[in-house]
């Protein structure tokens, strides 16, 4: 690795430390450290949103899946689309209303405390695995470019993720992101631009690629992947309006800009992905062995396909932005969860049972001490699962969803769709979402849909695909039955929680008006906005280093679309400017 990639990697590391602690003075309550105190701006609560449903493994496993099947993967990010433009028009606007400050709250309010501990300590576990995946995505990435052991790479930036998230909460884990948004979207689109450019446009990459460009490889019958391609997207949008990843949502200052939050991210997510996947598309067509290239990788060499471009087709100094937003991609979500554990831990688990009457000062300190630990155990969990190797690293994201997550995210979906059911059909749809999972991995065998297909074998990609869509359709008709199914034992709710509830109903119908609404601080869009152009004339500054103009124009374009985003930054720190441009 060049020098030059190296030193823009570390102050890469140094200007997210210092973002975090400017911000660190927006967190002054729990209310603040837990979801910024409902006072972030929509483009902060939409940054927020995007990068949180990505991670370096979009740069790695996906990216390897985008080499080996073509325009498949897109599905993926576009059921995220999908899912943020339902959240605009139903979701986003009721979970805001609730007036709540975590997830586990509008859980508590429609199932009662029951529900809420039995998904709080069950969702504590969950986010410390999506963690590790994560961590392992970037660490990949990493391995390929450094060749040093993935196990480094995970401390080192679980150490980073842990401090930016204790700093100062939400207001970090929000302000970081909204940075790391600019820097992702101006990288990333300027390499797949140029990647698409010197291949000779969308045209002539489709043709080089050396399989079916829309179904890829490995595949027998298309019906698979059409089916698999619709479950997908139904479970991304459902993964992406449920209560628990609510938390988005509840960051802004009224229902409108939560709305506002959830059509941002929905258009990043139509866009972003297709710039991303481009070098992966652009590599394939050059037929490389990656495996020789990145012996280092073994069976997972395909996960270098995007880094491959990258080193042997763009400037240098570009490998160590790539790196940088890698990073960015694997921090911001991982800051996110480390918070959202938190808020969890503080309202949910410490406040609501330990101790009621706890003071801000107390809040804040045990907020803290829970992100420490869920921030240890996430890299506990990461060096655990480098070890795996049974699946490919996007067949592991998949299986992860289908069999751990969707059991919590169908009755959370369905939470405030279908109200007329009992408080016991919270906790007991889980129950009954993890007994589903268990049959569909111990017991339950593809092959049994052979005489379906009228096949003797499946590939093993029709076998991993049939093994996600069947335990996501289990997930959707029996779990989801069982819960819509309890409406036939509902019965009126009496004494405490049929205040909670009707409360809860209340809330859903009236409109969040000025005097409940926090103040929004224009310092998020004075700080966030000299920071992004500070950034951006460094970037610039830095194709001096070089002496051909093509080598130039990267870093000046990079450098300029940040710069430019941090101009607009800066001008909303004046709410008005924005309401009249």
């Amino acid at each position: 690795m060049e020098q030059l990639d190296f030193y823009i990697i570390v102050g890469y590391f140094a200007f997210i430390i210092f973002a975090a602690v400017v911000f660190k003075r927006f967190a002054n309550t729990s209310s603040g450290y837990i979801r910024g105190g409902g006072a972030m701006m929509w483009w902060m609560a939409g940054a927020t949103a995007f990068m949180t449903q990505f991670s370096a493994w979009t740069f790695t496993g996906a990216a390897a899946k985008a080499y080996e099947d073509g325009l498949t993967v897109l599905m993926l990010f576009w059921g995220n689309a999908l899912g943020f433009f339902v959240a605009a028009l139903y979701f986003a606007e009721r979970y805001r209303k609730l007036r709540v400050d975590t997830p586990m709250e509008v859980i508590k309010l429609r199932f009662g405390q029951v529900s809420e501990q039995f998904y709080t300590w069950l969702s504590f576990p969950l986010g410390i695995i999506s963690a590790a995946i994560w961590l392992n995505g970037l660490a990949i990435f990493v391995a390929a470019v450094f060749d040093i052991d993935l196990y480094v790479t995970i401390v080192i930036v679980g150490t980073l993720v842990t401090f930016v998230a204790i700093s100062g909460g939400a207001w970090t884990v929000s302000a970081t992101n909204v940075i790391q948004l600019i820097l992702l979207v101006s990288i990333t689109m300027t390499v797949g631009a140029f990647a698409l450019y010197t291949t000779g446009g969308p045209t002539q990459m489709v043709a080089n690629y050396p399989r079916d460009f829309v179904l890829g490889s490995d595949i027998q019958y298309w019906q698979i992947s059409v089916l698999w391609v619709f479950i997908i997207m139904g479970k991304q949008t459902i993964n992406t309006n449920n209560a628990l990843t609510c938390y988005r949502f509840l960051v802004t200052s009224n229902e409108k800009e939560a709305k506002k939050a959830a059509w941002v991210a929905g258009a990043l997510f139509i866009v972003g992905p297709v710039m991303w996947f481009i070098p992966p598309w652009v590599t394939a067509g050059l037929e490389v062995n990656l495996h020789s290239v990145y012996p280092n990788l073994g069976a997972n060499a395909n996960n270098a396909a995007y880094l491959y471009y990258i080193e042997y087709f763009m400037p240098k100094g570009i490998l160590g932005l790539v790196m940088a937003a890698m990073i960015a991609a694997t921090v911001a979500p991982m800051t996110t969860a480390l918070n959202r554990n938190a808020g969890i831990f503080v309202r949910n688990v410490y406040q609501g049972v330990i101790n009621p009457h706890a003071s801000e000062c107390q809040q804040m300190t045990m907020g803290k001490i829970a992100t420490f630990v869920s921030g240890l155990l996430s890299v506990v969990a990461a060096l655990l699962f480098a070890s795996v190797r049974e699946y490919s690293f996007f067949d592991l994201m998949m299986l992860f969803g289908a069999l751990l997550q969707m059991p919590l995210s169908i009755p959370s979906l369905l939470a405030l769709v279908v109200l007329r059911t009992p408080d016991w059909s919270g906790w007991s749809s889980i129950v009954v979402g993890l007994l589903v999972s268990a049959f569909m991995h111990f017991v339950f065998e593809v092959n049994w849909l052979l005489p379906l297909f009228s096949a003797e074998a499946f590939t093993h990609r029709e076998y991993v695909d049939l093994t996600v869509v069947c335990a996501l359709i289990a997930q959707v008709v029996i779990t989801g039955g069982f819960f819509i199914s309890t409406q036939l034992f509902y019965k009126p709710r009496t004494g405490q929680r049929a205040t909670e509830f009707n409360q809860m109903l209340s809330n859903l119908t009236k409109t969040i008006d000025k005097d409940e609404q926090a103040k929004v601080d224009g310092r998020q869009g004075q700080y966030l906005g000299r920071m992004s152009q500070g950034l951006g004339v460094v970037i610039v500054g830095l194709s001096l280093a070089f002496d051909s103009w093509a080598d130039k124009s990267v870093f000046m374009m990079i450098g300029s679309v940040i710069f430019i985003a941090g101009c607009h930054l800066y001008r909303s720190r004046n709410p008005c400017a924005l309401a009249s441009s």
